[in-house]
C-alpha cells in the first residue's frame, strides 16, 4: 500500500511540465527509492482489543517508532541477509581478497594493481598469464576461467588472469608468460598489414574463441606484456 502510493506520487510529479521547487525537492526524496517494508494500523490494534478511539495519531506515530527501532535493533540485518540472499537469490558484491592470504586489506591502484599489505602479495587485474605444459590448466578450465590459446603446442593452454594464475597455483608467474588483451583499435598496431612484423605475429594471437570475442570484442589481440607499446 504505501510503495504504491509512493509510486503514484512520484508518478504525478514526472508527468507535470513545470514543478515548483518545493515539488523538485520532494521528486529528488522520491527518486533516491528508499523501498517500505510494513505499516501500522489503528485496525491492527483494534484487532488486538486496543481501545483505538482513545489512541491519537501522536500515539500512532510513537507507536510506529518504537516497533522500527525494535525490528531494526534484533531481526532487520539477519532477516534482510536471509531472505535476499537464500531465499531470493539476490547477488553479492564479491570482496576482493588476497590470492595467497586471503586478507581483505588491499591497497588498489588505478591501474589495476593490487597490493596486499597483509603479506605483500602484488597481482594485476588487467594482465593474463599463458598457462602451458607442465603447469596443470584443468582446474581452469574447469571452473570456466580464462580463455583458450591457440597458437600454444599445447592444446590445454589457456590465457588466465594473475589473480587466479596465484590463487591457484601458488605462485607468481615468470616475466615472459604475462600477457595483455588489447582491444580495437589498439589491436590494429599488431593486426596491420601496412607494417608486417614476423617477431610480432609469431608471439601475437587474435582473439578468436566465442567468449573472448564477447568480452573483448572483435578484432581484439593477445599480446605478450614485453612487447606492448
Amino acid at each position: 500500500m504505501i510503495q504504491t502510493l509512493l509510486d503514484d506520487i512520484k508518478a504525478y510529479f514526472d508527468a507535470k511540465e513545470k514543478l515548483t521547487e518545493q515539488e523538485r525537492q520532494l521528486r529528488q526524496r522520491l527518486s533516491e527509492r528508499y523501498f517500505p517494508i510494513t505499516s501500522v494500523h489503528r485496525n491492527d490494534l483494534q484487532g488486538i482489543g486496543f481501545d483505538v478511539d482513545r489512541i491519537s495519531d501522536d500515539d500512532m506515530k510513537r507507536l510506529a517508532r518504537k516497533m522500527a527501532d525494535d525490528y531494526c535493533e534484533q531481526l532487520f540485518w539477519s532477516s534482510m541477509e536471509t531472505i535476499a540472499g537464500d531465499i531470493l537469490g539476490l547477488p553479492k558484491k564479491e570482496v576482493p581478497v588476497c590470492p595467497v592470504c586471503e586478507s581483505e586489506d588491499l591497497r588498489v591502484e588505478t591501474s589495476g594493481l593490487h597490493h596486499c599489505n597483509q603479506c605483500g602479495q602484488i597481482w594485476n587485474d588487467n594482465l593474463y598469464v599463458l598457462v602451458e605444459f607442465p603447469e596443470d590448466t584443468t582446474s581452469f578450465e574447469e571452473e570456466g576461467i580464462g580463455y583458450p590459446a591457440w597458437n600454444s603446442e599445447d592444446n590445454g593452454a589457456r590465457y588466465v588472469p594473475e589473480y587466479d594464475y596465484i590463487r591457484h597455483l601458488h605462485k607468481t608467474p615468470t616475466e615472459n608468460s604475462y600477457y595483455k588483451p588489447l582491444r580495437w583499435p589498439e589491436s590494429q598496431l599488431y593486426l596491420s598489414p601496412d607494417e608486417p612484423n614476423e617477431s610480432i605475429d609469431a608471439l601475437s594471437e587474435p582473439i578468436n574463441d566465442e567468449k573472448g570475442i564477447a568480452d573483448f570484442g572483435e578484432q581484439a589481440i593477445w599480446v605478450p606484456l614485453c612487447i606492448v607499446k
